[in-house]
């Protein structure tokens, strides 16, 4: 039997697997030691506690986000790495969780904000006003993808509320459509914090 190496990378990989299965309320160091069959000393040598463990599956999360853009056209990374952070928070089950109650201070993360902060200097916004536009655009993401779990998971099967309200002609825009017409409004918005 092959002796597997126990690394952070390794642990990190397998806790977001555990968060897919299972989900946030599951995810203990318990739970993880468990599936991985390891001692929790093992585990705890590597990552400190349940924080460091969501920071890390944040910073694994954010490492993945590699817009393909580059910076030469700030608007475009931006509508590029939002794509691409959705995309993300959908695909890990939680994410939207571990990301609120997770600093942003790892590497990968610092390295997203970063450069958000240098794309949203270089469409116009004040150097005062970067940080709350960089606030704006990220809680935009988060809520959205929050939103958008809960109507496929939880009322999949509801009548649109807002067909009675608005009558048999609203036609609701699909939710590929809705985030970016979002962004759009969002990017708009900015406008004010020029």
């Amino acid at each position: 039997m092959k002796k597997i190496e126990i690394s952070q990378k390794w642990i990190v990989e397998k806790a977001i697997d555990l968060l897919n299965e299972k989900g946030i309320a599951k995810l203990t160091m318990r739970s993880l030691a468990e599936a991985l069959d390891i001692k929790a000393a093992s585990l705890y040598w590597h990552i400190k506690n349940k924080q460091d463990l969501y920071d890390q599956i944040a910073e694994k999360m954010c490492a993945d986000i590699q817009p393909a853009c580059g910076l030469k056209d700030p608007r475009a990374y931006l509508m590029e790495v939002s794509v691409l952070y959705r995309q993300k928070l959908q695909a890990v089950r939680d994410s939207v969780e571990i990301f609120m109650h997770s600093a942003p201070v790892t590497p990968q993360r610092f390295e997203l904000i970063k450069n958000l902060l240098i794309c949203l200097l270089h469409i116009g916004i004040k150097e005062e006003n970067c940080l709350l536009a960089g606030n704006i655009y990220n809680n935009y993401i988060l809520s959205f993808v929050a939103d958008e779990i809960i109507m496929q998971t939880e009322h999949k099967e509801t009548p649109n509320p807002f067909t009675s309200i608005l009558g048999t002609a609203y036609k609701p825009l699909s939710s590929d459509e809705q985030f970016m017409r979002g962004l759009e409004v969002l990017f708009a918005g900015f406008k004010i914090l020029a």
